[in-house]
């Protein structure tokens, strides 16, 4: 469904009010975070992570393939249960969201990329999930750390900030969060003024322009 959206632009306060005004879900509807960037995702990305002072509203499932069994990880995993996962008895986005790993595994889970790359699982040193200590990255995303990255063939940020249901000002500061990190991560070689236009929106309704000094 595509979204209405709205040509004036708001500041983020009023935005903030005006998402959750146009909410119409009948559930607890995720607000989503759209970036509209001027540079060119062929020979430009973004990639960065952001830990939100207010998490993200969703608890993701985390599995861990670790040296040793890890309490916080929903999912332990060791290597006589990657074959499972080959063979679909552990199904990656449904049994878990999230992989985590001690550096040592990555040559192991290679031998499993045709099934975790493309569930969007497979671990990474980028995004935090390759680590020697995983009861600290699993922490982070419990808490609300969230990978954000442009799309693979557009100059656009697509992520989320929370819940309707949070508070105006959690909102907003978990949304300013990713706003002053991503300008942290300016690419060399791109014009002063590089962020064209920020949306933010709940999953069903408008989105809502804001007005940000960029």
């Amino acid at each position: 469904m595509k979204k209405e959206r709205e040509s004036q632009a708001y500041p983020v306060g009023e935005a903030i009010k005006k998402v959750k005004a146009g909410s119409k879900a009948k559930f607890d509807a995720t607000v989503e975070l759209h970036i509209n960037l001027d540079i060119d995702p062929v020979k430009q990305n973004v990639r960065f992570q952001a830990n939100l002072p207010h998490g993200t509203g969703k608890t993701k499932k985390v599995a861990v393939l670790s040296s040793k069994k890890v309490p916080t990880a929903d999912i332990s995993l060791s290597e006589t249960d990657l074959p499972k996962i080959e063979s679909g008895e552990i199904k990656p986005k449904i049994d878990f969201e999230v992989l985590i790993t001690e550096p040592k595994y990555m040559p192991i889970l290679a031998k499993y990329a045709k099934v975790l790359g493309p569930a969007g699982v497979m671990p990474n040193p980028k995004n935090g999930t390759v680590s020697d200590d995983v009861e600290k990255a699993i922490e982070q995303i419990k808490k609300g750390k969230v990978d954000i990255k442009t799309e693979k063939d557009a100059p656009i940020i697509h992520t989320i900030v929370g819940k309707v249901n949070f508070e105006d000002k959690a909102l907003e500061e978990n949304l300013m969060e990713v706003i002053n990190i991503l300008k942290q991560n300016k690419p060399p070689k791109t014009n002063p003024i590089w962020i064209k236009s920020i949306y933010i929106a709940s999953s069903m309704g408008p989105s809502v322009k804001v007005a940000l000094e960029l």
